[in-house]
C-alpha cells in the first residue's frame, strides 16, 4: 500500500514546490518600491502579517528604505510587538530626525508599555525639530495625562490655548484634560483642585454637561446645598424643561427640608410629565415627611397661626416673608407680601421686599417696573437708582438669552435714561445693536458714552472692533493707534492693530484689490517685521500681481525666521517655478517629497514642476532635454497623463513614431478609451503612414467621441487606405468662328496610389464637328523623391487628327518653405509641327490661399513664343474643396482644349479667364465644374472667342 501512496504524493509535492518557487521568483522580481506599495495595501486591509512579510522582503532588497522601516515599525505596533516596533522606529529617527510621523509612533509605543518618561522625551525631541507643532503638543499633553502629571499638564494646556485658542481640536483636548484632572482629584479627595479643574473645563466649554454635573454632585456631597441649588437654578434658566434637573432640585429641596417649595415643584413636574410614576409616587411620601418635620416645631406654622388669628399683625407677616425667602420659596414669600399689600398698598417696606423677592425669583422685568413705581412716589435715592438700573440690565440680559433683542433694547434704553453716566449700560446697548445687526447704532451708542467718559479705553476698543467688522479699517486703526500712544506697553492693543490691518488686507485680497492689501500687510510688518501671517499674505498678493521677485523676497524674509517651514518652502518652489527657475524649484520640491513621503501635494508639485520644465524645454526646441524631464515624471508616476501626452508629441515631432505609439498604448492601458490618447494614437499611425491601423483607431475614437471633426478625420484616414481611383471627365468647347463650332473630349481614367506617388492611365475619346472622332491614350506619373522634391511625367499618343499625335511632358518640383518652384519641358507633335517648350513656375501657399504663376517659352521653328498662366485657389472645408480663378496670356501646351490647334494658335495674342469649383465628399468622391472664356486676336479688328465647360467626377476605391 505504501508504493501507490508515494507515487501519488511525489508529483503533488513537486507541484507545490514549483508553485512556491514560482511565487518566490515573482516576488524576487519585484522592486522594493513595489513591495512597499503592496505592504501599504495589505496594511489598509488590516492584513498585518502579510504586510510584515512584504515589508521585510522590501528591506532585504533595500535596507536603508526609510519609509519601509517606519511602516514595519507601525505594523509591529499594531500587532503589539513593541520591542520590534521600537527598534525600527529608533532606526528611522537616527537616520531622519526630521521625520515627523516617526515621533508619533515612538510616543505610542512607549505609551502602550506605560513608559511615560520615554514617551514625553520623544515628544520633546519632536518639538525640538518642529517647534510649536500643534499635534505634537497635543500628544505631549496626552502623555502627561496618562502619567497623571495633571499639575504640569494644566500649565501645558494653558500654553496650548494661548497659541491655538481658536482651534476646536485644541479646545476639545484641553477640556478633556481638565475633566480628567477633575475626576482624578475628586477620586483622591482633593475637592478644591477637582472643582477648579471642572470650572476650567467650563470656561472653555460652558455647555459641558459632564463638568456641570460633577460640580453639582460635589456641592451635594459636601452638603453645600445652597451652592448646588444655585447652580441647578442657573441650568434650569437655560433648560427649564429638563426632567433630570427638576428631579435633582426636588431632591435638594427635600434634603434641606424646604418642603413647601418642594411640593410646588413636584406639582410642576407632574404637570409636565404626567406619566412619570417616580414623581407621582412622591406625592404622599413628601407630604408625610413634611408634616412630620413641621409638627409642633415649625416657626412658620406658628407665625401662620398668628396671622390667621390676627391678619394685621405686621411682625408675624414679616417673619413669614423672611422664613419663606430663607428657604428659597419665593413664590410663597410673594403670596405673603401680596397679602400684606392688600391691607397696606403703599407700604414701602413691603414694596421693597416684593422687589427683592421678584429679583430672587429672576422676574427682573416685574421687579424693575415695581422699582420704577417706588422711585416715582418720592425723590429717588442713589441706591434706588442703582437697583433700578441693575434690574433693567438683568431683564435685558434675560431677553437677550431668549433672543428677544428689541425688548432687551427697550430695557437698556430705560436704564440709560435713569443713569446716563453708567458705564455698563452703553456696553449692553452696543451689544444689543450688534445682535440686531445695526452696527451704526452700536457705534452711536458708544459715541454717546464717550461724550460722558472721554478717553474710556474699553469704549474706544469696542468701537474700533465694530468699525473693523463693518470694513472701516482706517478709522479703527486710528483709534487703536491713539490707544497705543497712551499705553505703549499694552500688547493687547498692539495685537488688535495688527489684526485690524490683517483683516483689512484679507478683505482686499478677497476682492482682488492687491495693491490696497499690500499696504495693510506692510503696516503690520512695520510693527512686527517677522509677523508670519502678514508675510504669507504679502507673498500671495505679490504673486497675484505677477511680481514674483517681490514675492520671493518676502519668502526669503519669512524663511529667515523659520527656515524649515514646509509651507514657505513649498511657496518658494512655486514662485521659482513661475519664474521658470525649474532647477532651483526642483531641489526644494525633491527635498520636501523625501522628507514627507506620504504628503501627496509635494509629489504632485514635484512632477508638475518637471512637467513645466519639460514644456519650457519643448518650447525652446530642446527635444532631448524635454523628453528626459518627462521620463523623470513617468519614473515617479507611470500614469501621469500629461507626461505621456507631451512625450507622444515630442516623439512624433522627431519622427520616432514607434516610441510615440508605445507611449500612446501605455496611456490607453492606464486610461482605457481615453479620447486624448486615442487621438494621439490615430495621429501617430497616420504619421507612420499606417493608414489602415489609423482608420481602425479612428473608428474606435468615434465610438467614444462622435463629433463632426472626428467623423471627418476617420473619413480622411479611410480614404488614405484606398489605393485606386476611377475618374470620368468631360470637356465641351464651343467657338464663334470657323466651320468647327464645337469640340468634345470624354475621358476615362484609372489611377493607382503608391507610397512614392501615383500613376494613371487615361483614354480620351474626342469629337469635332467636321473632323469626326478619335482616341488618345495617356500615361501619367507623380513620383516623390523626398519630402521636398517630386516629379511629374506624361506621355500621350493620338490616332487621328482630333488629337495631337504625340505629347510628352516632364517637370520637377522643389519646395522652399511655403514656396514651390518648377522646371520642366513639353513636347507636342501635331500635324507636321514639332513644338518644344520650356516651363517654369513659382507657387506660394498662405493660409487658405494658393497662387501659382507659370511661364512657357515655346519653340515652333523658326518662331519663339511665350505664354503665362496665373492660377489662384481659395480652399474651403479644411482644404477638401476650393474655388479657383485662372487668368492666361498666350496659348500654352498644357491646355487640353487647344492642343489640336496649337500650331495655328501659338502665335496669336490670346487672353483667357476661367473659374471653377471642386467639391469632395468624405475624402472619397470629388466633383468639379469649371468654365473658361478664351479670346484671341486675329487682327486689329478681328477677335475670336472660345468657351469651355469642364466637368469632373473621381471616386476612390
Amino acid at each position: 500500500m505504501r508504493i501507490p501512496v508515494l507515487k501519488f504524493m511525489l508529483p503533488l509535492l513537486a507541484a507545490v514546490a514549483v508553485t512556491e518557487v514560482n511565487a518566490q521568483s515573482s516576488r524576487t522580481k519585484k522592486s522594493a518600491d513595489e513591495l512597499y506599495d503592496e505592504a501599504v495595501k495589505a496594511t489598509k486591509a488590516q492584513q498585518y502579517n502579510d504586510a510584515i512579510r512584504l515589508s521585510r522582503e522590501a528591506l532585504d532588497k533595500q535596507p536603508n528604505f526609510t519609509d519601509q522601516q517606519l511602516l514595519l515599525g507601525r505594523l509591529y505596533l499594531l500587532t503589539n510587538r513593541y520591542d520590534s516596533a521600537r527598534k525600527y522606529v529608533k532606526e528611522v529617527l537616527a537616520k531622519a530626525p526630521r521625520y515627523r510621523d516617526a515621533y508619533f509612533y515612538a510616543i505610542n509605543i512607549e505609551l502602550a508599555q506605560k513608559q511615560y518618561e520615554e514617551a514625553e522625551c520623544y515628544a520633546d525631541m519632536g518639538l525640538g525639530y518642529f517647534n510649536n507643532d500643534r499635534d505634537l503638543m497635543l500628544k505631549k499633553l496626552g502623555v502627561m495625562d496618562a502619567a497623571r502629571k495633571f499639575y504640569q499638564g494644566s500649565n501645558y494646556a494653558n500654553q496650548l490655548l494661548d497659541k491655538y485658542g481658536s482651534d476646536s481640536l485644541v479646545q476639545k483636548a484641553a477640556t478633556g484634560h481638565f475633566l480628567e484632572a477633575g475626576d482624578y482629584f475628586r477620586k483622591n479627595g482633593y475637592g478644591n483642585l477637582s472643582r477648579s479643574n471642572y470650572e476650567k473645563a467650563l470656561m472653555i466649554d460652558p455647555a459641558n454637561r459632564e463638568a456641570r454635573e460633577a460640580i453639582t454632585s460635589m456641592y451635594i456631597r459636601d452638603n453645600n446645598y445652597s451652592a448646588a441649588l444655585e447652580r441647578i437654578n442657573q441650568e434650569l434658566a437655560a433648560s427649564p424643561g429638563s426632567y433630570d434637573l427638576l428631579m435633582k432640585k426636588l431632591g435638594i429641596l427635600q434634603e434641606t427640608h424646604q418642603y413647601a417649595e418642594a411640593l410646588n415643584l413636584l406639582e410642576v413636574i407632574i404637570k409636565r410629565f404626567p406619566g412619570d410614576t417616580k414623581a407621582r409616587s412622591q406625592q404622599v411620601t413628601l407630604r408625610m415627611e413634611a408634616a412630620a418635620y413641621y409638627a409642633n416645631t415649625d416657626p412658620f406654622a406658628l407665625y401662620q397661626g398668628v396671622i390667621e388669628k390676627d391678619p394685621g399683625n405686621r411682625e408675624a407677616l414679616l417673619k413669614l416673608i423672611g422664613l419663606s425667602m430663607s428657604r428659597g420659596a419665593y413664590r410663597e414669600a410673594l403670596t405673603w407680601i401680596n397679602f400684606g399689600l392688600k391691607r397696606r398698598p403703599e407700604d414701602i417696606q413691603l414694596l421693597n421686599l416684593k422687589i427683592d423677592v421678584l429679583e430672587g425669583d429672576r422676574k427682573y422685568s416685574e421687579a424693575a417696573s415695581l422699582a420704577e413705581r417706588v422711585m416715582q412716589r418720592q425723590h429717588p435715592t442713589a441706591e434706588q437708582i442703582d437697583r433700578f438700573v441693575r434690574l433693567k440690565l438683568a431683564s435685558g440680559r434675560d431677553y437677550i438669552a431668549q433672543q428677544q433683542y428689541a425688548e432687551a433694547l427697550s430695557e437698556f434704553e430705560s436704564a440709560y435714561k435713569a443713569a446716563p453716566a453708567d458705564t455698563t449700560v452703553p456696553d449692553m446697548l452696543a451689544n444689543t445693536y450688534l445682535l440686531l445687526k445695526q452696527p451704526a447704532q452700536a457705534v452711536a451708542a458708544l459715541d454717546n458714552a464717550l461724550e460722558k467718559h472721554p478717553g474710556n479705553a474699553h469704549f474706544l476698543l469696542k468701537k474700533a472692533n465694530i468699525l473693523a467688522d463693518i470694513g472701516q479699517y482706517d478709522q479703527a486703526a486710528a483709534i487703536i493707534e491713539t490707544l497705543l500712544q497712551r499705553y505703549p506697553a499694552n500688547e493687547n492693543y498692539s495685537a488688535q492693530l495688527k489684526e485690524i490691518h490683517l483683516s483689512a488686507g484679507r478683505i482686499f485680497m478677497q476682492n482682488e484689490e492687491y495693491e490696497q492689501a499690500r499696504e495693510q500687510f506692510l503696516a503690520v510688518l512695520a510693527a512686527d517685521p517677522n509677523q508670519p501671517d502678514a508675510l504669507q499674505y504679502l507673498i500671495n498678493a505679490e504673486s497675484a500681481m505677477q511680481q514674483p521677485d517681490n514675492a520671493l523676497a518676502y519668502v526669503e524674509q519669512a524663511l529667515q525666521r523659520d527656515p524649515h517651514n514646509r509651507d514657505l518652502l513649498f511657496k518658494k518652489a512655486g514662485i521659482l517655478s513661475s519664474r521658470q527657475q525649474y532647477a532651483e524649484a526642483d531641489l526644494i520640491l525633491d527635498s520636501l517629497r523625501q522628507r514627507y513621503p506620504f504628503t501627496a501635494r509635494y509629489r504632485t508639485a514635484y512632477t508638475d514642476n518637471l512637467l513645466a520644465a519639460g514644456a519650457a524645454a519643448q518650447r525652446r526646441q530642446q527635444t532631448d532635454s524635454a523628453l528626459q524631464l518627462f521620463r523623470e515624471v513617468l519614473n515617479i508616476n507611470r500614469k501621469d497623463s500629461m507626461a505621456l501626452l507631451y512625450s507622444i508629441n515630442l516623439y512624433n515631432g522627431k519622427g520616432a513614431y514607434d516610441s510615440a505609439l508605445a507611449y500612446a498604448d501605455q496611456g490607453l492601458r492606464y486610461y482605457p478609451n481615453n479620447t486624448a490618447f486615442l487621438q494621439k494614437k490615430v495621429v501617430t499611425l497616420e504619421n507612420k503612414k499606417d493608414y489602415a491601423a489609423a482608420a481602425l483607431a479612428a473608428d474606435t475614437l468615434l465610438q467614444y467621441n462622435n463629433t463632426g471633426a472626428n467623423t471627418e478625420y476617420a473619413d480622411y484616414l479611410r480614404s488614405k487606405t484606398l489605393r485606386n481611383q476611377f475618374g470620368l471627365f468631360f470637356l465641351r468647347s464651343t467657338y464663334d468662328y470657323g466651320g468647327n463650332r464645337w469640340y468634345n473630349i470624354a475621358t476615362v481614367e484609372y489611377r493607382h496610389f503608391m507610397k512614392k506617388g501615383s500613376y494613371a492611365a487615361r483614354l480620351n475619346y474626342g469629337g469635332r464637328q467636321e473632323q469626326g472622332t478619335g482616341l488618345m491614350g495617356e500615361l501619367e506619373l507623380y513620383y516623390t523623391h523626398s519630402k521636398k522634391m517630386y516629379s511629374y511625367a506624361l506621355a500621350s499618343y493620338g490616332t487621328t487628327d482630333v488629337f495631337p499625335t504625340v505629347r510628352l511632358a516632364y517637370s520637377i518640383f522643389r519646395s522652399f518653405g511655403n514656396y514651390e518652384a518648377e522646371l520642366g519641358a513639353r513636347y507636342l507633335k501635331a500635324d507636321t509641327a514639332n513644338v518644344i517648350s520650356g516651363v517654369a513656375s513659382i507657387a506660394r501657399t498662405f493660409d487658405d490661399f494658393y497662387v501659382n504663376l507659370r511661364a512657357y517659352v515655346i519653340s515652333d521653328q523658326p518662331d519663339i513664343y511665350s505664354s503665362f498662366t496665373l492660377t489662384t485657389r481659395y480652399y474651403l472645408n479644411k482644404h477638401q474643396d476650393y474655388v479657383s480663378l485662372v487668368a492666361g496670356l498666350g496659348t500654352n501646351p498644357d491646355d487640353r482644349s487647344r492642343l489640336v490647334q496649337f500650331p495655328q494658335l501659338a502665335g496669336l495674342l490670346t487672353r483667357s479667364v476661367g473659374t471653377g469649383y471642386q467639391k469632395t465628399f468624405k475624402y472619397r468622391t470629388t466633383l468639379g465644374l469649371f468654365g473658361t472664356w478664351i479670346n484671341q486676336k486675329i487682327s486689329n479688328t478681328i477677335f475670336q472667342n472660345q468657351y469651355d465647360i469642364y466637368v469632373t467626377l473621381q471616386r476612390k476605391f
